[in-house]
């Protein structure tokens, strides 16, 4: 499941120490793609018409695409993102003012008041130690959270997956979100994905999002 990068995901990164450099946040890294091979003519629209064969594929990750996903997860994540804003905009305040306690740590180191120095060291440390505790926090909250929004939405998709399959003869699904390192595919119409989102969308559209208890 690929979730829908956000604000919080950015600034729940983890700290560097007060005396390094400050490295770029960096995500998960990205699902490889499964192994196509290249094709000399654009390929036709998927209708969800599957080759011989009784074996399809299944992107799951797709579903969670802020443009071509499934609407209500994509609502869904959106809901979350925006009720954790808050916490996100305090962490990077906070991760701000970390990073220019640094700077002014690092221009005082030949300054001969060393208690001033000590004292923002201290301070910093104690920042450092406040942003962690603050980040842990809401990576719980926020994982919880997008379990309880989503999981009914998930719980939903699966029998409708199986039916969407079955009524074109599919017999086995395989998710290559899941084996996209060790799947070969040589023919894209067994991929049933943007037929299937396409297909779900009408049928299940956007409802209000439960309330945070």
């Amino acid at each position: 499941m690929k979730l829908i990068l956000s604000t919080l995901a950015a600034t729940l990164a983890v700290l560097v120490p007060i005396t390094a450099a400050a490295q770029p946040a960096t995500g998960r890294p990205a699902v490889p793609a499964a192994q196509r091979p290249p094709v000399a003519s654009p390929t036709p629209p998927n209708t969800g018409t599957v080759a011989d064969g009784k074996i399809a594929i299944i992107d799951t990750e797709a579903f969670a695409d802020p443009k071509t996903g499934i609407t209500r997860l994509v609502s869904a994540f959106e809901v979350v993102n925006r009720e954790f804003k808050p916490r996100s905009d305090e962490l990077q305040r906070l991760r701000a003012q970390y990073e220019q306690l640094g700077k002014d740590i690092a221009a005082t180191v030949n300054v001969e008041d060393q208690r001033a120095r000590a004292a923002k060291l201290e301070q910093a440390e104690a920042l450092k130690k406040d942003i962690e505790r603050k980040t842990q926090d809401a990576q719980s909250a926020y994982q919880k959270r997008l379990r309880d929004v989503t999981d009914p939405i998930y719980k939903d998709i699966s029998p409708a997956l199986q039916a969407f399959a079955k009524q074109r003869g599919v017999n086995v699904i395989f998710d290559v979100s899941k084996l996209a390192e060790v799947m070969f595919i040589i023919n894209d119409s067994v991929d049933l994905t943007r037929a299937f989102i396409t297909d779900y969308n009408p049928r299940n559209p956007v409802t209000a999002t439960p309330a945070k208890q």
